[in-house]
């Protein structure tokens, strides 16, 4: 007797729960899974949520999918939603057993099996475990308790926490994710054209803001934890996803480093340009590439890359984000993937453990030295089971437990929370400013110019708290007319970004 597994996907924000007709986006977990169980016969559905239901509509919403078990995938943005809305199957459906997993209950088990409607966590890279032990509930109506890679919750409210299954060592032998599952066209990338895809797993790198290490070190096997499909499996990927929305123009690599491997990068490069030769982004690491690299990038059809800067200053990357990386160097590469035609754009943090607001300033002056085209800012998460967050406890910046909500998360006396907020906000007119001086011949000019700005902005006279608020809310009209205009004219939308890349 096959069953009905319902996946529950809360793919919303914390700021944007209550907003309506926001575009979905894609969840390679789930499609995995998804195409595992149907793979042994099951059927499986999915509750994509894009904004926080209210509880009656949530309660009928279940009911009418009929489902024998409920997956909940949860993400530690959206905790608080989610432990409303199992609170909700708790009262409503106490019946359906409901299985947590993803990132979050994987790295904080006990958080989440201690919450009201979770019967059962599942850790780890789930399609074989679930396969399992779905296949056996199948076959007797019970779940098997002593299932690796699961902790279940026991009517005495007792918890049986069984050791990782193994993950898949060989990415070929998973099925190809279901893409079916999704109401495919309309997800927001592919509205605007772009489809969303990912070739591997794990990360060779312990980045102390990043999950993946923590990640990684609960598997007993560590060495082989990153992974990729073989380059002819990674290329019949896209040619399914192509074949499932031919209006496809354009690719987004989300692994976190899609040359990890030179030797898988380079044979997967050239079946790319054979069968797929589309424009694409991808992230990369700036001490993972060479000049090689970025021409046969180019050449392919990759039009930006994404890539963590995170910090400017070469002692602070090293101690407390474990980055070992040259300020030189980055500057290099920045200018080897420009040379080759690719758009760089830097991913970067402020308000980190220890940070001050001069020390951001550093981070702006590397991105204004190596030209970025954009920088992408974030304010820093201090996410559970990563090394970053440890830190901010230890220093006293953060209490154990706090939940995330808000923006600005560790209280620093030498870096205050309006420092943090101006810093993010004014992040791209400070690189323009200081791009603008560093284009003058004159070194001495450059560094008298260069000391007068630092004073400027650093001096307690300059009205930060307001220039922050103003700037922020500056930022989110602009992003909010941009959801508009991609919800309401994505081809617009995507002739104006054909246009902005046409260089390329």
């Amino acid at each position: 007797m096959a069953l009905h597994f319902l996946f529950v996907y809360p793919d919303f924000l914390e700021n944007t729960k209550h907003v309506r007709g926001i575009p979905g986006n894609y969840s390679e977990g789930i499609a995995s899974i998804s195409a595992t169980l149907k793979r042994e016969g099951h059927s499986v559905s999915l509750y994509h949520q894009t904004y926080m239901p209210d509880k009656r509509d949530f309660v009928l919403k279940i009911r009418a999918y009929h489902p024998d078990i409920i997956g909940f995938s949860l993400r530690t943005t959206i905790m608080a939603c989610a432990a409303e809305m199992l609170g909700w199957l708790n009262e409503a459906l106490p019946e359906i057993p409901v299985i947590a997993g993803g990132y979050h209950p994987t790295l904080a088990p006990e958080e989440v099996i201690a919450l009201p409607g979770v019967d059962i966590v599942s850790r780890g890279e789930g399609e074989f475990p679930l396969r399992d032990l779905i296949n056996g509930f199948d076959r007797t109506g019970y779940f098997n308790t002593s299932e690796p890679g699961f902790w279940f919750k026991q009517p005495d409210g007792t918890v049986i926490r069984n050791v990782m299954r193994p993950y898949p060592a060989d990415l070929d032998e998973l099925p190809f994710p279901d893409l079916d599952l999704f109401d495919y066209q309309n997800l927001k990338s592919n509205r605007i054209g772009t489809a969303e895809v990912i070739v591997s797993r794990g990360c060779l790198y312990s980045c102390t803001y990043c999950a993946n290490a923590n990640i990684r070190n609960t598997y007993e096997e560590k060495r082989s934890y990153a992974r990729f499909r073989s380059p002819e499996n990674a290329a019949e990927l896209l040619a399914r996803v192509l074949r499932k929305d031919p209006g496809v123009k354009y690719l987004n690599f989300n692994d976190a480093i899609l040359n990890m491997f030179p030797e898988w990068f380079y044979s997967f490069m050239k079946l790319y340009k054979e069968r797929v030769n589309l424009k694409f982004t991808c992230n990369l690491r700036f001490d993972h590439i060479d000049e090689e690299m970025c021409r046969v990038l180019a050449d392919c059809g990759c039009y930006l890359v994404t890539i963590g800067l995170e910090n400017g200053s070469e002692d602070f990357r090293k101690k407390y984000l474990r980055r070992s990386m040259n300020n030189a160097h980055i500057v290099k590469v920045a200018h080897w993937l420009r040379e080759a035609g690719i758009r760089v754009y830097t991913y970067n943090i402020v308000g980190l453990p220890f940070e001050t607001l001069a020390l951001t300033l550093e981070t702006v002056k590397l991105n204004a030295r190596l030209q970025a085209d954009n920088e992408i800012v974030s304010f820093f998460c201090p996410y559970p089971a990563t090394d970053l967050r440890d830190i901010s406890i230890a220093g006293g910046f953060l209490k154990p437990g706090a939940p995330l909500s808000g923006k600005v998360f560790l209280r620093m006396p030498d870096y205050p929370r309006h420092d943090i907020i101006y810093a993010r906000y004014s992040f791209h007119r400070l690189v323009r400013a200081y791009r603008k001086i560093y284009r003058d011949p004159d070194p001495a000019k450059v560094a008298k110019r260069e000391a007068g700005l630092d004073r400027r902005i650093l001096s307690p006279r300059h009205p930060r708290l307001i220039i922050g608020v103003l700037r922020a809310l500056g930022h989110h009209t602009i992003v909010g007319l941009k959801r508009i205009s991609a919800r309401f004219t994505p081809v617009l939308y995507r002739k104006l970004r054909q246009l902005k890349y046409s260089a390329n």
